[in-house]
């Protein structure tokens, strides 16, 4: 299914991404801290050309923020799991008491809730497998909210990335 890419531009136009937005996001997500000039040699348009763009493409919210990714190991990150997480309740209050516990987990990277048997997964990153079992059992399976939580360390990480595939995106004129 195609996303919607209509934006609206400093003047109040809506117009559909072209392919000149649709190169500048896919660099831009790859090379956040690249500005109007070196853009500008990437999708061959002019740096005034590509800074006015970038900054349309900001204001109509394509570019959620701009971040730096750590690396994992340098910082001793050796345990990275995903946990399902079955609540005991689905009553609102319930639901925003476990989102502020999760909000203040440090560990927790992403959460997300999810259709089927299991209600949340979670991507949780730990210093070893001592760590990870000390939030599994005394931060998680302690909380009210939670019923049943399963966890799988990750072995390998095969891929990892924050790019989305911009291909999806509707072009002006298709």
């Amino acid at each position: 299914m195609a996303i919607c890419a209509n934006f609206v531009h400093a003047c109040g136009v809506t117009r559909e991404l072209d392919s000149y937005d649709l190169r500048i996001l896919a660099y831009w997500q790859e090379h956040g801290d690249i500005g109007p000039v070196d853009m500008s040699e990437r999708v061959h348009l002019s740096a005034s050309q590509c800074s006015r763009r970038m900054q349309q493409l900001r204001q109509a919210g394509y570019v959620a923020r701009v971040a730096g990714v750590l690396d994992a190991e340098k910082l001793g990150i050796g345990v990275s799991a995903y946990v399902l997480v079955t609540l005991r309740s689905h009553e609102a209050g319930w639901l925003e008491t476990f989102h502020q516990r999760i909000d203040a987990m440090d560990e927790v990277l992403e959460c997300q809730a999810l259709t089927g048997e299991a209600d949340i997964i979670l991507k949780v990153a730990t210093c070893d497998l001592a760590s990870f079992n000390k939030f599994l059992v005394r931060e998680l399976l302690t909380a009210p909210e939670v019923a049943t939580a399963r966890s799988s360390i990750v072995l390998e990480n095969l891929k990892s990335t924050t790019a989305l595939p911009v291909r999806f995106a509707r072009r002006s004129g298709s």
